[in-house]
């Protein structure tokens, strides 16, 4: 999908926090007989079905953004509707709540290692974290941040485990986890 450009007037700048911003939400509408849904947070910028997460710019009335989707326009908030005015013309578009979870909780896959060892992680609000192997492991205390979808865990040892928050599947993708270990999965569990 593609909404492209209008001839914008001005510079556009970032928005240092965009948590600040009117837009900080989830839109949804429809543009050229097809659902159009955004999703913004933190610094992150989502179209819902793109593979990827969006560059983007916005300033207090335009919006530039590119990816597998691209969007140039100048919008407002009016009675709680974005419009988006787009060079094919105006998008309407209305608050939903979020997609994505926060990323505390249990989650739950496999260690990455060549046995298949189990692993559950406990992320927990103001930057706590726990890990052990399903099968009964000692629990290891550590702490977690996050920059936009990459999220890091640092354990006692130093150790970092470094991985991506995929908010649409609601899954962490880590790197590496142990020493010998590869890339892995893990999935929130709710029970």
């Amino acid at each position: 999908m593609m909404l492209v450009p209008v001839l914008l007037c001005g510079t556009v700048a970032p928005v240092a926090g965009q948590r600040d911003s009117v837009l900080a939400s989830r839109w949804v509408g429809t543009h050229q007989s097809r659902p159009l849904q955004f999703e913004f947070y933190g610094d992150t910028m989502l179209v819902v079905n793109d593979q990827w997460a969006l560059s983007f710019r916005l300033t207090r009335d335009s919006l530039v953004a590119f990816g597998d989707t691209s969007i140039v326009g100048r919008y407002r908030v009016v009675r709680d509707r974005l419009l988006l005015e787009t060079p094919s013309g105006m998008v309407t578009m209305a608050p939903q709540s979020y997609l994505a979870r926060p990323l505390d909780g249990r989650w739950v896959g496999e260690l990455g290692t060549p046995d298949g060892a189990g692993l559950e992680l406990i992320i927990s609000p103001g930057g706590r974290a726990r890990w052990r192997t399903l099968e009964g492991g000692r629990w290891i205390e550590g702490e977690w941040d996050r920059a936009s979808r990459i999220i890091t865990l640092v354990w006692p040892d130093e150790t970092e485990w470094k991985g991506q928050y995929d908010p649409v599947g609601n899954a962490l993708l880590l790197e590496q986890t142990v020493e010998g270990a590869g890339s892995t999965i893990l999935r929130r569990a709710f029970r």
